[in-house]
């Protein structure tokens, strides 16, 4: 284990990330904004904050085992919350990964401007997957995209069939696209202004 790639600062994401450093001496990757937050944060009992480590910078990959991975700012959800862009194999086939990495399963947490900050970082991530060629959906809530089927569809998937992870370049803008409008539709429900 080399590096602990962490998408924001909150302990159910963090948490977990300091045995590795401990046991292997594994790097720990966050941004500067949410390193602040995992010091200040009150970790789960028997799970320490790991130790300020590596301090990812928007664009700048941090290569492991000679792949490449290109982290991108999306705060919102954290001040400093990181989606990640990845390249990833299947079949011989090498693919563009994006996993958004501050995704809320609520978003009636979220105040009119945080929101707002929300719908500038999927505006700018959404930019970004299209130019890196992103044909792969990941996200940090396994439960926010299927993940469960998916995994079991993985397992019982015949030589040849397709990866329901690998969503093609315009699946993936179209889901961003989504994104954009229900965040857009919260904001408006919530009486804020709505940019065009």
């Amino acid at each position: 284990m080399k590096a602990v790639l962490i998408t924001h600062g909150h302990a159910d994401h963090f948490g977990g990330a300091a045995w590795f450093q401990d046991r292997y001496g594994a790097k720990v990757a966050l941004s500067p904004a949410d390193w602040d937050l995992v010091e200040k944060a009150k970790a789960p009992e028997g799970h320490p904050a790991p130790r300020r480590d590596v301090e990812v910078r928007d664009g700048e990959a941090i290569t492991v085992g000679g792949m490449a991975f290109t982290p991108v700012y999306t705060p919102g959800h954290t001040p400093g919350a990181l989606a990640w862009i990845f390249p990833v194999t299947d079949g011989g086939k090498t693919h563009m990964a994006g996993l958004f990495g501050s995704t809320i399963l609520r978003n009636d947490r979220l105040t009119t401007d945080t929101l707002s900050q929300e719908l500038d970082s999927w505006a700018r991530w959404a930019a970004v997957a299209k130019a890196l060629k992103v044909d792969v959906e990941l996200q940090n809530h396994p439960l926010f995209d299927g993940m469960p089927d998916k995994l079991q569809a993985i397992r019982a998937r015949a030589p040849g069939q397709a990866n329901p992870f690998v969503v093609g370049q315009a699946a993936y803008g179209r889901y961003a696209a989504t994104v954009i409008e229900c965040l857009k539709a919260d904001i408006a429900r919530k009486g804020g202004k709505v940019p065009n």
